[in-house]
């Protein structure tokens, strides 16, 4: 074998073991986005002084899901409701769980609302399917308030969700398309699913740059369908009910200023720079509190606490 054919080998062999391993890289980095890790400091269960409820519910496709009930906290001195009650749905946002938003149903049960809380397909306790950025999640919200439209302690008039950063896109698109969601609260959401795919790979593996446009391939091919990158603004267009959008991060102004300008009336924004993503309430807790209880009270009602 003369050297040229010799060189040309070892040019094509090297090719092949670079595709190889490109290939194995982007594999890699796609499993992990679509089956992330637990969350790591999350605040747990026995770090509150409340009793929940354990649910086992259905999301709209009959995937498994897990849940927490928590009741509207009574007043001081008060025995608790027995009336159908105003009730709040939360949504934590991509790789999180329903342990992510506990300090949240903490402030919401003391204010007086009943708090639905879970964990998205894909994480916690819920079946171990692949997330897919919100394709499928709106389905797991509308099988939350199919669950809770069974409950005879839920106000099934006064019904509102709040979503964290993804969760609050999924939250907007499920309430497009169930009307019994009568108000929404979304912090930090996405105007666009393939954006919220790229900051997923920035969280789990470090993907080069030449190497999003494979793995971005190879995700979608993963969970069958493509993602429908405007659903989030399309759902915004379509509520027509009260909404507060937080933008809590400079870095995701475009986000949720596109959010904003494509929902229609009523609707609010309260820009708090300096809270990081997803970080309003930590950064904020005073003021992020009285606004969005305001807004739950004026818009789906619970007793005013003395």
């Amino acid at each position: 074998m003369n050297r040229r054919l010799l060189y040309l080998s070892y040019i094509v062999g090297t090719s092949i073991i670079a595709m190889i391993m490109f290939f194995l890289v982007a594999y890699v980095a796609a499993d992990a986005a679509l089956q992330p890790d637990p969350p790591k400091n999350t605040p747990y269960l026995d770090q509150f002084p409340f009793p929940v409820e354990e649910i086992d519910f259905e999301a709209r496709d009959k995937t498994s899901l897990a849940g927490w009930f928590l009741a509207a906290a009574p007043p001081p001195g008060e025995a608790p409701t027995t009336t159908p009650n105003a009730t709040v749905i939360l949504m934590h946002g991509y790789g999180g769980t329903r342990d992510v938003m506990l300090p949240y149903a903490s402030f919401l049960s003391d204010a007086g609302f009943h708090v639905f809380f879970f964990d998205a397909r894909g994480v916690g306790h819920s079946a171990r399917v692949e997330v897919t950025f919100g394709e499928r999640e709106k389905l797991d919200v509308l099988g939350a308030i199919d669950y809770l439209s069974k409950r005879p302690d839920v106000d099934q008039k006064r019904v509102a969700i709040m979503g964290l950063e993804l969760g609050g896109s999924i939250g907007i698109m499920g309430a497009a398309e169930d009307q019994r969601i009568a108000a929404v609260v979304a912090e930090a959401p996405y105007a666009s699913l393939n954006l919220a795919l790229q900051d997923a790979l920035d969280e789990t593996v470090a993907v080069p740059r030449f190497l999003r446009p494979l793995t971005t391939y190879l995700v979608k091919r993963r969970i069958a369908e493509d993602i429908q990158d405007r659903a989030p603004l399309q759902a915004a267009a379509k509520l027509a009910r009260p909404l507060l959008i937080i933008e809590d991060s400079a870095a995701h102004t475009e986000q949720t200023q596109q959010m904003f300008a494509a929902a229609q009336q009523p609707k609010t924004l309260w820009v708090a720079h300096g809270a990081g993503l997803g970080g309003g309430l930590k950064e904020f807790p005073n003021e992020y509190v009285r606004r969005v209880v305001d807004f739950l009270r004026a818009n789906i009602g619970a007793p005013p606490r003395k």
